[in-house]
């Protein structure tokens, strides 16, 4: 399923959540990102599965990887990593917010970065940082979800 930006912060396609990198040169060490929907034929690096293979995790075929909190120097942000009982690939869903369950870092939720969007070539193909921010202070517009199979 494709993780959706509730709010399209001005894309019309909306934000999902997405592996950096096209095709074959998809960068799978990098943090997670928002970008600009893909059609579902290409979206390979944009769909997940909840709880998958433990509760909590989200899981991405494509890679057998899972995702983790990650980066407290740099900001927390989401990395995909083997998958593992770390408590920092624990999440839940909270009202549409995607909340770290337990781990380092509790009571963080995932959110687009309040910046403006930056191009990544294509007509429109924007992307924007995910980070991950305290679930009380983050604006609902750059935290709020939707999950499920979306036609764009």
């Amino acid at each position: 399923m494709f993780i959706q930006l509730t709010d399209p912060l001005g894309e019309p396609q909306f934000y999902y959540v997405d592996v950096p990198g096209p095709g074959t040169a998809v960068r799978l060490n990098s943090p997670l990102q928002a970008h600009t929907c893909k059609p579902l034929e290409t979206a390979e690096d944009e769909l997940f599965a909840f709880d998958y293979l433990g509760e909590g995790q989200i899981y991405m075929e494509a890679y057998g990887l899972c995702a983790e909190a990650t980066g407290q120097t740099a900001g927390p942000t989401v990395v995909l990593q083997p998958c593992s009982d770390s408590p920092n690939q624990r999440f839940v869903v909270d009202c549409g917010m995607v909340r770290l369950a337990t781990g380092d870092q509790p009571d963080l939720c995932l959110a687009a970065d309040h910046n403006d969007s930056i191009p990544t070539g294509g007509p429109s193909h924007l992307r924007r940082d995910l980070t991950l921010e305290g679930c009380e202070s983050i604006s609902v517009e750059l935290s709020s979800w939707t999950f499920g199979i979306f036609d764009y």
